[in-house]
């Protein structure tokens, strides 16, 4: 019975060296998966630092003219439209813009709700057409 038992546990320790043994004569497959990760991960940093610099550079505070108008109007052509029913009803307000006539939705109309008809200077921040309003001015 002494002699199975120790038969037995013999066993056990080859079974539990060998996944030891044939990973420590691996190392140079996990080094280079480690060096390949290791590239990946700095490429991965590199874009990460480029895509920030390119969302600051778009949050930066910018000048823009136009007309404050709503989507309902301005969809339509008139980019001095004043009446504030529209925005009521649920129309988003927008800000025509004066040299291409591009319609830029307002990220906080509060900012401008006071101003729909209004020709206007505003700084505001833009993000994928939205503008964030810092400051407005009336212009003539």
């Amino acid at each position: 019975m002494k002699k199975k038992f120790v038969t037995i546990c013999a066993f056990c320790a080859l079974c539990l060296s060998i996944p030891a043994f044939s990973a420590a004569q691996e190392p140079s497959q996990s080094d280079s998966m480690k060096s390949d990760s290791m590239k990946h991960d700095d490429m991965s940093k590199d874009k990460m630092s480029q895509d920030k610099m390119a969302h600051d550079k778009m949050m930066k505070a910018q000048v823009f003219k136009g007309w404050v108008s709503d989507s309902e109007c301005a969809a339509e052509g008139n980019k001095k439209c004043d009446n504030k029913e529209h925005v009521a009803k649920g129309a988003k307000l927008v800000l025509v813009g004066d040299a291409d006539n591009k319609v830029y939705t307002i990220a906080n109309p509060d900012s401008l709700a006071a101003h729909q008809g209004h020709h206007v200077q505003v700084k505001a921040s833009s993000d994928n057409g939205s503008l964030t309003v810092e400051s407005v001015k009336m212009l003539k």
